[in-house]
């Protein structure tokens, strides 16, 4: 009885054996799968050559390209996925109630081997190698795999999720800095599976919150780009609705805890995430890109997106770029409409982004379609909308061509909505020759630029405009005002090659007569065109 103690005791001790593998030397393939089948056979003590491997494969990939040694790591990875997947299987990995004490010992033995495993592929994916390798790939790979085996056997409990083991993978991707293409592949599993989803963001707002405090400004920012991938492109799955028709990573036919099945959990945490990574130093381009998807993929997901209002009336007033406040201006509505947020200066703004710039920039699309939604209501003041009407018109005079085909249709429809800034069209009584134009160019406030008493005298000049099609649009307001307001989708996109391209196509009633001299000669004899030219 005392021997058959001492085997069952054995199979959860590490196993003293040694190698044959010198300790500073590369395995080769057959003493790796010696080693496994060592770990199969229970002598335990083989992982810690197998993991201390990783040391020597990680010092030749830092420095050059091998194709073998990757190899080697990658049989190294699958053959320690399998020993471990085999102790999970064998209840060799949770310590249980009715285990006595040496059996819980040599468990927790091997535990930390485990824990050291995953701290290895987590060290491979948050490392930059002298190339992009496959071998992180398949780390990936696996270390996701060892969440589903932890899900399956870590707890008797059916609803669980390892949500340690995950924030370690979440946070080793958000300091990573390696290649992006290691972010970019977990992003292809994120975006489908709402349980990564939800994970990421649980509980995620601390840990941002505390590298703020303790990491380098160029830390965050890399912090701030892995997040924007893979938190920001993704469209997020957690809708109550369709929840159920969403696959999930961890389970297939289990279930989560059920604070998972919580939408407004989901949407706290979410929120708290957005709040924290906000906080963080960006670059132009990253802030730009925040504001651009702001309305769509942030707010909508947020508890309380009125937490966003100081971000967005502090970007609603940056100076130093003519971008910014544009950009923020979807989301600054969805605010004001949505949520009650209170902006009284906000047309007096949006009128101070009326610039010459404007028209050069390649977001004046987006701008002039939330203008026109902007000034809609037909009970904005007069003198509010005729202000807006007069500095396009005057902005148009210095636009490039492109620009004045947005202005022209933009104007006309402001004035079919807003009947009461049609005088400015119609000032029969002022003599050409006295006018003196009582608009104040340089007043900011909408309300005081007296552009009601002005005249459009600068859409007159258009009808003049080089290019005929130009021209030829800017009559319509020499004539009754009896047609449709415009679609503006048909002017937004305009560019110089549309316009260009328009002209290569028209077809002419008639073919151009032109009128020419001939000459005989270019330099030289009677009929030459330079006779008479001295040099």
């Amino acid at each position: 009885m005392a021997g058959v103690k001492r085997k069952n005791s054995s199979s959860v001790t590490p196993s003293k054996k040694k190698t044959s593998s010198g300790k500073n030397a590369l395995l080769t393939e057959k003493q790796i799968n010696e080693l496994a089948e060592q770990v199969s056979n229970k002598q335990y003590n083989a992982l810690v050559e197998l993991l201390g491997q990783y040391s020597h494969i990680k010092a030749v990939l830092l420095k050059s390209e091998n194709d073998k040694v990757e190899a080697q790591g990658r049989l190294l990875t699958v053959v320690l996925f399998k020993c471990f997947q085999k102790l999970f299987s064998d209840n060799l990995l949770v310590v249980k109630k009715s285990y006595d004490d040496k059996k819980t010992l040599a468990i927790k033995w091997l535990v930390e081997k485990y824990d050291a495993y995953k701290t290895v592929l987590l060290e491979f994916l948050g490392t930059e190698l002298h190339y992009d390798t496959s071998l992180q790939l398949d780390m990936l790979d696996i270390y996701l795999n060892l969440i589903k085996l932890e899900t399956e056997h870590m707890s008797a409990d059916k609803q669980y999720f390892p949500t340690a083991t995950y924030k370690r993978l979440v946070e080793s991707l958000l300091l990573s800095q390696g290649s992006d293409f290691i972010v970019l592949q977990f992003e292809e599993t994120f975006k489908t599976c709402w349980d990564l989803q939800f994970y990421f963001f649980n509980g995620l707002s601390e840990t941002l919150l505390e590298w703020k405090e303790s990491k380098d400004s160029t830390t965050l920012q890399r912090v701030f780009q892995n997040f924007q991938a893979l938190a920001l492109t993704s469209k997020l799955l957690f809708d109550p609705e369709t929840q159920a028709e969403q696959p999930t990573w961890s389970v297939k036919d289990g279930l989560l805890p059920s604070v998972a099945y919580k939408p407004s959990h989901f949407k706290s945490q979410f929120q708290k995430a957005i709040v924290a990574i906000l906080s963080y130093p960006m670059l132009t381009g990253q802030y730009k890109a925040i504001l651009l998807i702001l309305h769509k993929r942030i707010i909508p997901y947020m508890a309380q997106p009125q937490n966003l209002m100081d971000f967005l009336t502090d970007s609603y007033n940056v100076t130093d770029d003519d971008v910014v406040p544009i950009l923020a201006l979807n989301s600054l509505y969805e605010l004001m409409k949505r949520y009650n947020l209170e902006y009284p200066d906000f047309y007096s703004k949006l009128y101070s982004l009326l610039t010459s710039q404007l028209l050069y920039t390649r977001y004046r699309s987006r701008f002039f379609r939330l203008c026109d939604l902007f000034l809609t209501s037909t009970h904005l003041s007069s003198n509010l909308v005729a202000s807006f009407i007069k500095r396009l018109a005057r902005l148009s005079l210095r636009s490039s061509a492109s620009g004045a085909v947005i202005v022209i249709p933009f104007v006309y429809n402001l004035m079919k909505r807003h009947p009461a800034c049609m005088v400015m069209l119609h000032r029969p009584d002022v003599s050409a020759n006295e006018y003196s134009d009582p608009f104040l160019a340089d007043e900011q406030d909408p309300l005081k630029t007296g552009a009601i008493n002005s005249s459009l005298w600068e859409l007159e000049t258009l009808m003049s405009h080089y290019h005929p099609n130009i021209a030829t649009l800017a009559k319509i307001f020499g004539e009754p005002f009896r047609k449709h307001s415009y679609n503006m989708e048909d002017f937004l996109d305009w560019s110089y090659i549309t316009l260009l391209d328009s002209e290569k196509t028209r077809r002419y009633r008639a073919p151009a007569a032109l009128e020419f001299q001939e000459w005989d000669g270019l330099m030289a004899g009677e009929n030459s065109y330079m006779e008479g030219w001295t040099f």
